[in-house]
């Protein structure tokens, strides 16, 4: 399976900076439901181990790998890098998704 993935070029130079001293051998790049209203939270972390289903996409000198259960909620999705005031770090947003989060909780 193919994942339509947008990584842009301050990511991909973010991830390249990142391979210079990986952390583990894969970044794993996951989606589940972040609370009870049923918005979709994205999260990045350094695994050792791919699973069979995980799709496997190279970056930056890094392989990014997605599991099943994520991988219909990263179609569309884009991978970005942002350095603002006091915050710094990778953002995944998905401009297909219907709603965000009604719940106020976040």
């Amino acid at each position: 399976m193919e994942i339509a993935l947008t990584v842009t070029p301050e990511a991909e130079q973010a991830l390249a900076q990142l391979s210079r001293d990986p952390k583990a051998d894969y970044v794993r790049v996951s989606a589940a439901q972040s609370c009870g209203c049923g918005s979709v939270g994205y999260r990045m972390s350094w695994v050792d181990a791919k699973n069979e289903h995980d799709v496997s996409l190279e970056r930056g000198g890094l392989t990014l790998i997605i599991d099943r259960d994520s991988q219909e909620h990263m179609e569309g999705c884009i991978i970005d890098y942002k350095s603002e005031d006091m915050r710094e770090g990778f953002v995944i947003t998905n401009p297909t998704a219907t709603s965000g989060c009604g719940c106020g909780g976040h």
